[in-house]
């Protein structure tokens, strides 16, 4: 599963189904924030250990 999370609160925004679509929606939640908060919104993998960032 793909996921664009909040990195300090480790919240979830988005969950999705491809790596594209996770990239996507990355980039469309990264619009909504400040200049200062978009390093910490980023989409990653996620399985049963955590997470692996897939976009810095």
């Amino acid at each position: 599963m793909y996921a664009v999370i909040e990195k300090t609160t480790r919240a979830v925004l988005r969950t999705c189904s491809t790596k594209e679509a996770a990239l996507v929606a990355c980039q469309l939640e990264k619009d909504k924030v400040g200049v200062a908060e978009r390093g910490n919104i980023t989409a990653v993998t996620m399985d049963d250990g955590g997470y692996s960032e897939i976009m810095f």
